[in-house]
């Protein structure tokens, strides 16, 4: 079964490759230059043939790369698979700290991150490591986030989530594009005529909102911030509360950042029947166990659906454990995705270099 999946998975890699050469391209050019010779990556990723078809070309490079699954509910077992026969370290057991814990007992000098785990961890459990570390990557908001949080970090950390690809491609149609796939794949309902809430209108909930109007969704957003609540509007999106909301859309997404986005407590009125997702980074901003906890009765409904029915009666249906649906079941089309993990690369590249960046956040350069 392990070589069948791996196969699945390479064949997949192929499929992207073929059809979005950017990163081939580019593992030519670093299979010449060599520019990780004897380096090791340290990378907390989703483990899917995207990131797969990442590490692949990386390796070209001379790098020597360590992973950690970020979550669970996104690891692809068949990429897993391929990593490993292709001599890649990928460390999926235990919990999330252990899985840190050993990428760094690695002794990595480059670090890429998703929600600045890998990099919360090196600096509280391995701060002696930090003076051999040229540098960092961090791929999401939510981890940039957490970094300006932090304070002052000794080495540059790049910020790849604020370049101009990141937000104009992979958020808003990567992700705006993934999600309502995957709906439509979990559930077979079509889109037309339904109506949805967007729960935050960044980037990503500005693209879901969008590729739901064109898939003939009614979209409302809700926003907390009144900024953003204005450019909703001024799009011609209704904008109610969070509670007007959920009393009668069908679907509900997450697109925050913020952990409980949605507790068992929103939905006390909510319409009966009622789908909830996630497409946010984590998969924290729906309360999935107090909604586990509250519920009278749970129904598999089909892989990655589960039905709760609350005490109230009305019955909620959960798609992908609250995790990101979009990376959950490898949905989309690859192409946004791959131009950012080229931004990735390139990025490690310049680390790699002679010429240190300085020491924080450092936004990917145009």
């Amino acid at each position: 079964m392990g070589d069948e999946r791996g196969l699945q998975a390479e064949q997949e890699v192929g499929r992207i490759n073929a059809f979005f050469p950017i990163l081939p391209t580019l593992g030519n050019r670093w299979a010449a230059s060599r520019p990780w010779e004897g380096t090791t990556i340290g990378l907390n990723l989703h483990v899917t043939p995207l990131s797969a078809s990442l590490l692949r070309e990386l390796a070209l490079g001379g790098a020597t790369c360590i992973v950690s699954s970020a979550n669970p509910a996104t690891t692809d077992a068949g990429s897993v698979e391929l990593l490993r026969g292709s001599g890649v370290e990928v460390y999926t057991g235990g919990d999330l700290e252990n899985r840190y814990l050993q990428v760094l007992d690695h002794g990595p000098s480059l670090v890429v991150d998703s929600g600045f785990e890998l990099i919360a961890t090196l600096l509280d459990k391995r701060a002696g490591m930090v003076g051999k570390i040229k540098g960092a990557v961090e791929l999401s908001r939510t981890g940039i986030a957490r970094l300006r949080a932090r304070g002052p970090v000794p080495f540059p950390v790049v910020n790849v989530s604020d370049g101009r690809l990141k937000d104009a491609v992979e958020n808003r149609h990567g992700v705006g594009e993934g999600v309502w796939q995957a709906v439509s794949l979990l559930t077979g309902m079509h889109l037309s005529g339904r109506r949805a809430a967007i729960l935050g209108y960044g980037p990503v909930g500005r693209g879901l909102a969008a590729y739901g109007r064109a898939a003939g969704c009614a979209i409302e957003v809700v926003e907390s911030d009144p900024i953003r609540r204005l450019f909703a509007h001024y799009d011609g999106y209704p904008t109610p509360g969070l509670g007007d909301a959920l009393s009668r859309v069908r679907i509900a997404i997450t697109a925050t950042g913020r952990k409980g986005a949605i507790g068992v407590h929103d939905l006390a009125s909510a319409r009966d029947g009622l789908v909830l997702l996630n497409a946010g980074h984590g998969g924290d901003e729906i309360d999935v166990d107090a909604i586990r906890t509250a519920a009278v009765r749970a129904d598999n409904v089909a892989d990655q659906v589960v039905r709760y029915r609350l005490e109230s009666g009305a019955r909620v249906t959960l798609l992908g454990g609250g995790n990101p649906l979009n990376i959950v079941l490898n949905s989309g089309s690859p192409e946004p995705v791959v131009l950012h993990f080229a931004v990735v690369g390139l990025a490690l590249e310049r680390l790699a270099g002679e010429a240190r960046l300085a020491n924080g956040e450092v936004v990917v350069p145009e």
